[in-house]
């Protein structure tokens, strides 16, 4: 499969919220939701060029509430942060806990509606948001009812390599096309190769390094990653890690390749062990 983001052109998409994770932290009568986003291309690679586009959150009304420009994602994949003031009671420049604001493309051509809308929560929390930059599919997990949402450019490439090569059949993102142990929408978080078994996320090495276990894996340009561990293999409680990209950096809860989309290389990361622990195991997880 040819890996690489088809270019899109700014004024002729569609945006569809694919997540939406919020985080725990302290409660406050009045003060700011962030929410920071990505936007995704066909191959699930963070876009990287937008131009002069902003983003907006604003009311019906057209009231803005908060504007953010769409810039080259950072290292955690992320394009923009919204700054959203929360207030106990609606203002013309706040909001309050449980409104919701709709979200509006700007470019130096126009407004650009967005078909969906952000909840806006409890002040000081951080929320993520994903977009997908083109038509998309829905898929429902039937071991657990998740669904999830899949360009139909990345769905008609498959379906043709299913019709050329294999047996045909529909696209099955919970199937294991090449046998390797990863399911085909885990192949197309991590930009894998859903038909070869030889092409899938792996780590290449483990080790403790200044204090911190230190992780090398391969990755796949554009794409992000993230890290969760547990105490124990006998049904693990997985939870999310924050990761280094050095030693001694900040700290990110989630990685992004920083190589040409597409472009296969190996990455780094190290995670502070966990104290107390008598053991702990960690999982490697494309976003």
């Amino acid at each position: 499969m040819k890996k690489q983001v088809a270019k899109i052109v700014l004024f002729n998409f569609t945006l569809y919220i694919l997540h939406f994770t919020l985080f725990s932290a302290p409660a406050m009568p009045y003060g700011t939701y962030l929410v920071q986003g990505a936007f995704r291309g066909d191959y699930n690679t963070v876009m990287r060029d937008f131009g002069d586009a902003k983003i907006r959150a604003q009311r019906a009304d057209g009231t803005v509430i908060a504007e953010s420009a769409i810039k080259s994602a950072n290292a955690e994949g992320v394009n923009f942060v919204l700054s959203i003031p929360v207030a106990s009671a609606s203002t013309p420049k706040s909001c309050k806990v449980g409104e919701s604001l709709d979200c509006v493309l700007t470019t130096s051509e126009g407004a650009l509606d967005v078909p969906n809308s952000l909840t806006v929560d409890t002040p000081v929390r951080v929320g993520k948001v994903t977009f997908n930059c083109t038509e998309v599919k829905s898929y429902t997990n039937p071991k657990d009812g998740t669904v999830v949402d899949i360009p139909t450019a990345y769905i008609d490439e498959v379906q043709w390599y299913l019709e050329t090569y294999m047996d045909g059949g529909v696209y099955d993102p919970w199937a294991d096309y090449d046998n390797d142990g990863i399911s085909n929408y885990a192949e197309f978080l991590a930009g894998t190769i859903p038909f070869d078994e030889s092409d899938r996320l792996r780590i290449k090495d483990f080790g403790m390094k200044d204090g911190k276990f230190a992780l090398t894996f391969e990755h796949v340009g554009g794409h992000v990653y993230s890290v969760s561990s547990a105490d124990t293999l006998a049904k693990p409680a997985w939870g999310r890690r924050r990761v280094r990209k050095t030693a001694d950096g900040a700290e990110m809860d989630q990685v992004m390749a920083e190589s040409n989309d597409g472009a296969e290389g190996e990455t780094v990361i190290y995670i502070t062990p966990l104290g107390g622990a008598a053991s702990e195991f960690f999982r490697l997880d494309p976003k």
